[in-house]
């Protein structure tokens, strides 16, 4: 079976949803002096024909994998039909943005000026987040994952 996935009866391939390779999970894996990081073995399939490394929303780092950062560019144009809008958000993501590849060991090289914006040194948390997965300073994710648990989501409309 391809990408390692399990079949569940009535729920078909782990880490699958209509198609898209998902990203779960949450792991620590330290960064190097050299900006190196190594990217659970799980995401690393996903991956491996190069990926897109940006700025996040919050502080933390986005990581696509290449088809999925192509498919974001295509649908922007229909998501923002302002011109001055759209420039903006062009420039904060792709302007921003960093082109990576997987080494022999399965490592990233996350550059200076990202691993800055993140507040990355030392351990980092890499958390899957469906169709990409993020990097943040282990120290700031465990901040957030105690304020989003305060959130309530009760009057969301989830599909679980």
């Amino acid at each position: 079976m391809a990408s390692g996935g399990r079949i569940l009866p009535g729920w078909g391939k782990v880490g699958q949803s209509g198609g898209m390779e998902m990203f779960l999970g949450e792991y620590v894996h330290s960064i190097d002096s050299k900006g190196r990081i190594a990217i659970p073995a799980r995401f690393r399939a996903k991956i491996e024909r190069g990926a897109v490394l940006t700025r996040g929303v919050d502080t933390c780092l986005y990581v696509y994998p290449m088809e999925i950062w192509e498919q974001k560019a295509r649908e922007l144009d229909a998501a923002i039909t302002d011109p001055r809008q759209r420039r903006l958000v062009e420039r904060r993501f792709f302007g921003m943005a960093f082109e990576i590849e997987l080494d022999r060991q399965g490592r990233i090289v996350i550059p200076a000026k990202f691993r800055q914006y993140a507040g990355l040194n030392g351990d980092a948390t890499i958390v899957g987040a469906r169709d990409r997965f993020e990097v943040w300073s282990t120290e700031q994710w465990n901040a957030y994952t105690e304020e989003m648990a305060a959130e309530d989501l009760s009057g969301l409309p989830l599909p679980f």
